[in-house]
């Protein structure tokens, strides 16, 4: 279980630091899961052309295929429906960096993200903005 946590706890820590470097605002909620109310692994803003966005952010850092809790689909459409931030769930793939997924694909989907899903749906870090 440390383990585990370490290894998504420095994730998290590499993408705080990965969009700030992107300009964001970013700021991560540690065990984001064990509280009562819906909150994502990580929020970040920022003003493209004059216009303040923001993203919540679900991480998840596997080797191979994994699904997303729907209590946590439901969390990250909160903030999308209640905040109006853009939802995504992002997977660190080992050796390949930061893949991200619209939080709808990944609904249609029952919250099922493995290799083929990632061929057809994943964007890139770089390409976060174009996505928005």
């Amino acid at each position: 279980m440390v383990k585990t946590y370490r290894k998504g706890y420095m994730a998290e820590r590499e993408l705080v630091h990965k969009l700030s470097k992107m300009g964001f605002m970013v700021i991560r909620a540690p065990h984001s899961g064990s509280m009562s109310i819906a909150s994502p692994d990580v929020i970040a803003t920022k003003s493209i052309s004059g216009k303040t966005i923001a993203v919540a952010i679900e991480c998840k850092a596997h080797v191979s295929a994994f699904s997303i809790r729907p209590e946590q689909m439901e969390e990250l459409k909160q903030w999308e429906d209640k905040g109006g931030a853009h939802p995504f769930v992002a997977w660190k793939v080992p050796y390949k960096g930061w893949h991200f997924f619209h939080l709808s694909k990944v609904m249609e989907n029952k919250g099922n993200i493995g290799k083929k899903f990632a061929e057809q749906h994943a964007f890139l870090l770089d390409d976060l903005e174009k996505n928005i």
